[in-house]
């Protein structure tokens, strides 16, 4: 990651308490060796532990932090301005939520993968123990509890600015933390993106990624893909329809339950944790269907893989081995043939 700019600012909060005292800086925080690798583990942590993925709220009455994200953006104001801004927003909401607890407001604005990014997460602080290395003396020390992430989200801007949804991404804990976090979500106006197509297509896409990547066979492959359309339409037909990416993930690969959701983690893959599945979309890994014109075909993923049907890149031809005998005298008659 480079890092353009960044910034921190202080909120201090005691647990059931309604009151937050607000601490400023008044420069942009330096951009240095410090910041760079603070940035670099808080990215680290982020990339696993993020969990929803998201838009912001339309009604910017009630959540205006789009709004002075766009005025930040647009160049109306810089980075100290406008973080000082969504603090207060951030500090408005923690007032109303008596388990918060403050911590510190972390902006950074960095490229990565030649894509725009805005980071915004609350760091807490925690005690360490160390050693002046002149006494050899036990020293308490705080640093920064990086490792536990609650309050953080992420904004695309690019896709931001012409509203590719979802550009949003943020951690949504699902136990009972998700209380005394959601301030957080409020202040920034985070909507979760529910949208059972875009979820299902990008947990497909992922599949297909990670058996590549894994270098798997046809037949483990196809095992992978089976296990994906058979949990799908399982949670589709039940009470609840949600899918859980973690179960998915021990489905797909039994031997190392995490290594999918990882590597979803790991290359940003948009899919939320949990969503409901798409029908439409999962059963393409079973059949595979097509109209163009007036011709339609339809068969079985499985005849693929089996080499029952293929495509020739070359000459663009779809190629259907064994067909019966009916078929091929009715393809003749079409020709003016007598099959007989």
């Amino acid at each position: 990651m480079h890092i353009q700019e960044a910034v921190i600012h202080g909120l201090e909060k005691v647990s059931q308490s309604t009151t937050v005292t607000e601490n400023f800086r008044h420069v942009l925080s330096a951009v240095d060796n410090r910041m760079e690798n603070l940035g670099e583990g808080v990215l680290k942590e982020y990339a696993k532990q993020s969990d929803s993925y998201g838009t912001f709220d339309a009604d910017q009455k009630t959540y205006p932090f789009s709004q002075l994200l766009r005025e930040y953006f647009d160049k109306k104001v810089g980075l100290l301005e406008f973080s000082i801004a969504a603090t207060r927003l951030i500090a408005a909401r923690m007032m109303g939520s008596p388990p918060a607890t403050g911590g510190y407001v972390l902006f950074i604005r960095y490229t990565n993968q030649g894509r725009d990014w805005l980071l915004i997460v609350m760091l807490k602080l925690k005690s360490s123990t160390g050693v002046d290395p002149k006494t050899l003396e036990l020293l308490e020390s705080l640093s920064f509890d990086i490792n536990n992430l609650h309050e953080a989200a992420r904004i695309d801007l690019a896709k931001w600015e012409v509203n590719d949804q979802p550009y949003l991404s943020f951690i949504k804990k699902s136990s009972s933390q998700d209380e005394v976090t959601k301030y957080f979500r409020l202040a920034l106006g985070c909507t979760e993106y529910t949208d059972s197509h875009y979820n299902t297509e990008q947990a497909v896409s992922a599949l297909v990624k990670y058996c590549a990547e894994k270098k798997w066979d046809n037949t483990r492959t196809q095992q992978a893909r089976q296990a994906l359309h058979d949990y799908f339409d399982e949670k589709y037909h039940s009470a609840d329809k949600t899918v859980h990416l973690k179960a998915l993930s021990g489905m797909i690969n039994d031997a190392n339950p995490d290594d999918f959701y990882n590597f979803v983690k790991q290359e940003a893959i948009p899919v939320s944790d949990t969503f409901s599945p798409a029908k439409k979309i999962f059963d393409k890994l079973k059949v595979i269907r097509r109209k163009f014109g007036t011709v339609s075909v339809r068969f079985e993923a499985q005849d693929v893989m089996n080499d029952i049907v293929d495509y020739d890149d070359a000459n663009g031809m779809l190629y259907i081995k064994n067909i019966p005998q009916s078929l091929i005298d009715d393809i003749l008659r079409a020709k003016g043939y007598d099959p007989q």
